[in-house]
């Protein structure tokens, strides 16, 4: 696929894998759409772009609203006539340790990491399916099939989401010729895990690169980095014995809240 003159919406392009996604697509010659909650960031953002003759609008949304993504995915068809790609890229990353289970900030990741990806796919693909082409990325996570301790509600939420984007890829590219494709990305260097070292995390400039080639390739998952990838596919493998008795400390991660029993 070639970018060149296509209409591409970016969400969660305030920073992070977002924002470095549009800096690389702004050598592509397309049009691009920036949407996130922190105006000031985007407007920056797309004034860079601009200035580097590249064609940009940026539109503010809360994910979580459905309403809002609405009338963001509205706007953007609008301004631009149509929506050759959508890479959706929001997500926010809250411990849940056991000793505090809190159901809220389950509900709060549910809705921003899966249904708030989930409300954009609705409204994006009944353009795309008019105009009989498109392709939807959405970024997920690469150890999305085993539950690691304290991260249950990211986990889940990212878990259904590529369920959920496997169970629209054949039927979208059969009926509507519409590319569907889950990103999974294993530790990257963004603002996210900013308190949460990860020795093996790659930039979200390459992060980026390996996006936008993969989405040029047409694969149907793109996940990266390779030795991670090795890594997390092993530990898949585990039977679930041996997998429960691993350093839970280890599996958490460095940087990980030491907090009290509630």
């Amino acid at each position: 696929m070639d970018f060149e003159n296509k209409v591409v919406l970016i969400n969660g392009a305030t920073g992070g894998i977002g924002a470095a996604i549009a800096r690389c697509l702004a050598r592509e010659h397309c049009k691009l759409a920036l949407v996130g909650r922190r105006e000031e960031q985007l407007e920056v953002l797309t004034r860079e772009i601009q200035q580097q003759h590249g064609t940009c609008m940026y539109k503010t949304c809360d994910v979580t609203k459905k309403q809002d993504i609405e009338d963001t995915v509205a706007f953007i068809k609008e301004q631009y006539g149509r929506i050759d790609v959508a890479i959706l890229t929001a997500g926010i990353l809250v411990p849940n340790p056991i000793e505090t289970f809190d159901t809220s900030v389950i509900k709060e990741t549910m809705n921003t990491n899966f249904l708030g990806m989930v409300y954009f796919i609705e409204f994006i693909i009944k353009i795309m399916k008019k105009q009989k082409s498109g392709t939807i990325a959405a970024v997920s996570t690469l150890p999305d099939k085993r539950g690691v301790p304290g991260w249950g509600a990211y986990g889940a939420s990212k878990a259904a989401l590529s369920w959920f984007m496997e169970s629209l890829r054949a039927e979208a590219k059969l009926k509507y010729n519409i590319n569907i494709i889950t990103v999974k990305p294993g530790s990257v260097q963004t603002p996210m895990i900013k308190d949460l070292p990860r020795r093996s995390a790659i930039s979200p400039e390459k992060a980026a690169t390996i996006i936008v080639n993969g989405i040029k390739k047409e694969k149907k998952v793109i996940q990266f980095p390779l030795t991670q990838v090795i890594v997390v596919h092993l530990i898949e493998q585990f039977p679930s014995a041996p997998y429960d008795h691993l350093p839970i400390e280890k599996q958490k991660g460095e940087g990980y809240p030491i907090v009290e029993e509630k």
